[in-house]
């Protein structure tokens, strides 16, 4: 059955496969910090190719909608959630214990938009999981996600919410 646009031929058996995507252009605006290897406007460079070669002609692309923080308590903490939520640039200096406590620093630093970023990265990733489930693509795409070492209290590896373990969490309402 050829389902035209939309889609991408997959696998040796020609079928087309429903594709969503998920891409949120202000992803590339967050920054790390002078000289951190984490560089989210990678996303955007990665989004600019597949426009640049057609593919996104051929998958259904959606803007994330926020992760909220009841999604992202799910996996994680209240109140690592609640710091997320609450620490900026201009706040760090008078929360250094919890700092050390939720392991917030140099791998993953405080900057502008932190929680945000958080929200839109679990967003991309669970609103993946959401439409798998409803059977509404076959295949779910979300490069900004992917940021699977964030610990249940605490940030680890550049990732500060476990975007895979909430996609895990959704997919798991569906599948075994």
């Amino acid at each position: 059955m050829d389902t035209g646009g939309n889609s991408l031929t997959s696998g040796p058996d020609g079928v087309k496969r429903k594709v969503s995507y998920f891409y949120d252009p202000e992803v590339g605006n967050y920054y790390y910090g002078q000289g951190h290897p984490m560089k989210p406007h990678r996303i955007r460079m990665t989004h600019a190719l597949l426009a640049h070669y057609g593919l996104l002609q051929n998958m259904q692309v959606y803007k994330p909608l926020p992760a909220r923080e009841r999604d992202l308590c799910r996996f994680h903490a209240d109140d690592y959630v609640n710091f997320l939520r609450s620490i900026t640039p201009e706040t760090q200096q008078d929360q250094l214990r919890q700092l050390k406590r939720f392991n917030v620093g140099e791998d993953c630093p405080v900057f502008d938009g932190l929680f945000s970023f958080c929200q839109t990265y679990a967003g991309g990733s669970v609103g993946g999981a959401v439409k798998l489930n409803h059977n509404i693509c076959d295949i779910a795409i979300n490069w900004a996600g992917g940021l699977h070492h964030a610990k249940k209290c605490e940030a680890s590896g550049f990732c500060y919410v476990n975007d895979i373990v909430l996609a895990i969490l959704e997919l798991l309402k569906q599948h075994q």
